[in-house]
């Protein structure tokens, strides 16, 4: 049988401006081909006209079985829009999804009749189980767990899976399978960037999150071995030196830190790392900073969302003021480039509250990523908008963390989103700071960060967004590849001679 994972075209994140392989599929490829023929398309890589080019790929290939991620909002018509085409082009291929937003959405996506299959919660054990189920022929799928599907035409969903207990029982990501030289991330250009994942989960209980939500409030981790061992092929097959380290709390497990370290000085990886972590977890780890800086870290991510004890309430944040303030102290004499994580556009935020958000981080951080706080279906912040009747923006594609969704408390969604795309980019264009740290600064790939972020500045400040090369509207192709196709049918039948 025939397997296809298949990452169709998406719009890449205006923060990110980054091409990287999708971090499940990378997985979900690796366990697959153990028992089955498997092949991935990754639409992402290719330079233009990336439909057309994924529809010849399916009439050439043929699959049996094609599997799409579905887990971010912004992505979701794509997943619909890419099963669409493949009913057209292979109409008795079996097509699954799983990831955030399609166990949000379920029962929409499978009534829709584009979707066979819907993982629901971790995907490895139960795709495979599904995999060996339609390979063998088997119609009732009821005893495979964590499984949406259509059960006498209706959605149903079975019973909830556990997790994987060792993460390191998973293969090596599947790195071959997939177009390594097309892949970097933003600042650094080349191909010699790369976003890896190496935990799934994390033990806040933020509203606003959808990882805590997906992962049921738990953390589990590769091994720092098994990580050792995919960096070093990353490093050394690939030439792949510059990480965005994906886990949602890198510093959770400090057993594991402290071990990953030793093994990445022991090997001499040369690699240079930005990691993500809360502010509890970098007062927890003082002592190994140290340590993190000499092992390649160069970038240190933290949520502070913002300073306000009102604001940090309303999402729930597991901080206050003197903790936030107390991470960033700790962190200072290390020299890492610190990036402050900000939250703003919820139904309670003021205009100022958002200058003195940028305010403060401008003066405690190296870098801003200042994010509008999107409520994504399923979560409890997403449950208290919609009781609120706060949310004005229906439109998927928008759910990105680059609009404002909700009205605030002084401005609808809409001029909210024009006040904080001006306000934001005049910060980020403006930066005396920034200006300063640009022609001053000794922290390792500043500039580069920089020159990234004024570019960004400016498609918030002028409201121009950045135009993606690559990127192709669907309906315009399909309309366009349904019209050849049609032709085609005729003339191959005869209908165009008469």
């Amino acid at each position: 049988m025939k397997v296809l994972f298949l990452d169709p075209i998406h719009k890449v994140w205006e923060f990110f401006r980054g091409l990287t392989a999708n971090p499940a599929l990378i997985y979900l490829a690796a366990v697959a081909r153990r028992d089955f023929n498997v092949k991935v398309y990754d639409a992402y890589a290719e330079s233009s006209r990336p439909w057309n080019k994924t529809a010849e790929y399916l009439e050439k290939e043929r699959p049996d079985v094609i599997c799409i991620p579905g887990s971010l909002p912004s992505f979701w018509y794509d997943v619909l829009n890419c099963a669409r085409l493949i009913r057209e082009i292979l109409p008795d291929a079996k097509i699954m999804t799983g990831g955030y937003i399609s166990n949000q959405l379920w029962r929409e996506g499978l009534e829709g009749g584009l979707l066979d299959f819907i993982v629901i919660g971790e995907g490895e054990v139960t795709m495979m189980e599904l995999l060996k189920a339609i390979n063998t022929g088997v119609t009732d799928f009821s005893t495979i767990n964590g499984l949406a599907y259509l059960k006498d035409g209706k959605p149903f969903k079975t019973a909830e899976r556990e997790f994987i207990k060792d993460l390191d029982t998973l293969p090596m990501p599947a790195y071959d399978l997939f177009p390594m030289h097309r892949y970097s991330l933003a600042p650094f250009g080349g191909n010699i960037g790369f976003t890896a994942t190496y935990s799934r989960g994390c033990q806040g209980r933020c509203k606003f999150c959808s990882e805590t939500l997906l992962w049921r409030h738990c953390w589990r981790g590769h091994s720092a071995e098994y990580m050792i061992e995919a960096l070093s092929t990353l490093r050394y097959k690939y030439n792949k030196r510059v990480f965005y380290i994906g886990d949602d709390d890198f510093l959770h497990d400090q057993e594991r830190t402290e071990k990953f370290i030793g093994l990445v000085l022991k090997n001499k990886l040369d690699i240079k790392m930005w990691i993500q972590t809360t502010c509890r977890n970098v007062v927890k780890n003082a002592a190994l900073l140290d340590g993190l800086k000499k092992a390649g870290v160069y970038q240190i991510m933290v949520g502070i969302e913002t300073p306000k004890p009102k604001g940090l309430k309303v999402l729930n944040k597991p901080q206050d003021f003197d903790l936030v303030m107390r991470a960033l102290e700790t962190l200072k004499p290390h020299e890492f480039i610190i990036m402050g994580m900000m939250m703003w556009g919820t139904p309670y935020d003021t205009m100022q509250d958002l200058v003195e958000a940028l305010e403060f981080l401008n003066e405690h951080c190296d870098i801003i990523g200042p994010d509008a706080v999107t409520p994504w279906p399923g979560t409890p912040y997403y449950d208290e908008c919609e009781k609120l009747g706060a949310i004005e923006v229906r439109d998927l594609t928008k759910y990105d963390m680059t609009n404002c969704i909700t009205r605030t408390a002084e401005l609808s969604a809409a001029d909210a989103d024009y006040y904080y795309k001006k306000t934001v980019g005049r910060h980020l264009m403006f930066n005396k700071k920034f200006l300063g740290n640009y022609l001053f600064s000794k922290k390792p790939l500043y500039r580069t960060y920089v020159n990234m972020f004024v570019k960004m500045g400016w498609s918030f400040f002028t409201m121009k967004p950045w135009v993606q090369k690559n990127y192709q509207e669907f309906d315009e192709f399909y309309r366009e590849f349904i019209t050849k196709r049609a032709v085609y049918q005729m003339q191959k039948t005869g209908v165009m001679a008469r």
